[in-house]
């Protein structure tokens, strides 16, 4: 199904995408503010703690590889509640494993990042369906109103650590958002019915005579690893970095996390509103040169108030990379656009999976400081692949002709 061709428009199944993806943000950053109390709890090394994030993408990496045949059976509303439910109860396995040892915490882990993972899929490619050409202002949307629920996460993990509680109790609201999100939506039609039949069934024709992805599609998907590796080498090391270069005490610095967070909720509002057909590419480089602006003074700061301030400025740069970059790949084959959303997960599961195991292991080797300079050499990285990427011009005498209509290529049923 898709929305009016004309315009942007905001629905029930819009509705539930947002709600959906929200879910899955909360789980994401609460384990960055998270993971380093429950590291101080088990007395766990760097390495350690970055196994858990490891095993949370690599849980991704499985899912994604299955996911289109997953899909096809089950059908999008299927797989989307079960996927919201399984995360939930995944979060709470996290929190109880805490005090049955590593094994445990390794394994919820896993868990959650197979049926994140899954959630943030379907959601992803439904969106895009759903809305078609506007898949662009839609995806940076469900990443602004992610953006929310991710501010929360830190918060609610300091909050519950200072207050009594202690942090297991933030990985109960997951259950309680995910149950509020099923009264309200348990009733609208969501993305693809199961498919039928055996293997000569329809999908599975289509999808074997589809045709090989253009190299640029190849480019793009190294810009969203390298992207997305830089944001979550702050996101799992942005509380490390204030404890070991500012001082900040570790409940203090969890709570901080929260301005990276907010800096990435106020740019994906503004990224909503100037987000137009044409204009991904130039905000891609303004997003990251403000990251690039923001992350020097967070690497090398001394006080507290400067490296605050440019924890925000660095969330606001990320905050757009991702949604605009994956809108790029999908208008390298905007009719394949279940085949890109999965490969495009399964590039930035791996991203998530190696960058902060690197910075675990360089952290205790030789200090958390000077191995968060990683996340520099990744912004490098990524404006080199900026620079190559030349997105191709149609010629005049290959747009259709008014007279000749055909089927909009970016239709997808569902």
């Amino acid at each position: 199904m898709t929305g009016p061709p004309g315009r942007f428009t905001r629905d029930s199944v819009t509705g539930m995408a947002y709600g959906g993806l929200a879910l899955y943000a909360y789980v994401l950053y609460v384990q960055g503010p998270l993971l380093p109390l429950l590291r101080e709890e088990t007395h766990l090394s760097y390495a350690a703690m970055s196994a858990h994030s490891t095993l949370f993408a690599a849980g991704g990496i499985v899912t994604n590889l299955l996911y289109a045949r997953v899909s096809a059976r089950l059908g999008g509303r299927r797989l989307f509640w079960a996927a919201a439910g399984s995360l939930a109860v995944s979060a709470l396995l996290l929190a109880l494993g805490a005090w049955a040892g590593v094994a445990y915490t390794l394994a919820a882990s896993l868990a959650m990042g197979v049926t994140g993972a899954t959630l943030q899929t379907a959601t992803a490619s439904a969106l895009s369906d759903h809305h078609g050409p506007h898949r662009e202002r839609a995806l940076v949307e469900a990443n602004a109103g992610a953006s929310a629920t991710a501010l929360l996460a830190p918060l609610a993990v300091g909050a519950f650590q200072a207050s009594g509680p202690g942090w297991r109790a933030a990985l109960v609201v997951p259950l309680l958002a995910g149950a509020v999100l099923y009264v309200a939506c348990r009733r609208v039609p969501f993305g693809a019915a199961p498919r039928r039949g055996g293997p000569g069934a329809p999908g599975k024709t289509a999808r074997a005579k589809a045709p090989p992805l253009p190299a640029r599609f190849r480019l793009l998907c190294t810009l969203l690893g390298t992207v997305v590796g830089l944001e979550f080498c702050v996101v799992f090391y942005g509380a490390p970095q204030l404890s070991s270069g500012v001082g900040l005490s570790s409940d203090s610095a969890a709570t901080a996390m929260s301005l990276f967070a907010a800096g990435a909720l106020a740019g994906r509002l503004v990224g909503s509103s100037v987000a137009r057909p044409g204009r991904a590419r130039p905000l891609v480089v303004a997003a990251l040169a403000v990251t690039g602006a923001g992350f020097l003074p967070l690497w090398t700061a001394t006080a507290a108030p400067v490296a605050l301030v440019a924890l925000f400025v660095t969330g606001f740069g990320v905050a757009n990379l991702f949604p605009l970059v994956l809108s790029l790949a999908i208008e390298v084959a905007p009719d394949q656009s279940d085949r890109i959303t999965a490969r495009v997960y399964l590039t930035t599961s791996t991203a998530i999976m190696c960058a902060p195991l690197l910075l675990g292991a360089l952290s205790d080797r030789v200090g958390v400081r000077p191995a968060f300079g990683v996340t520099a050499l990744l912004i490098a990285v990524a404006a080199l692949l900026v620079l190559l990427d030349r997105a191709p011009r149609t010629p005049p005498s290959a747009i259709p002709r008014p007279a000749a209509p055909r089927p909009d290529p970016t239709e997808v049923k569902s």
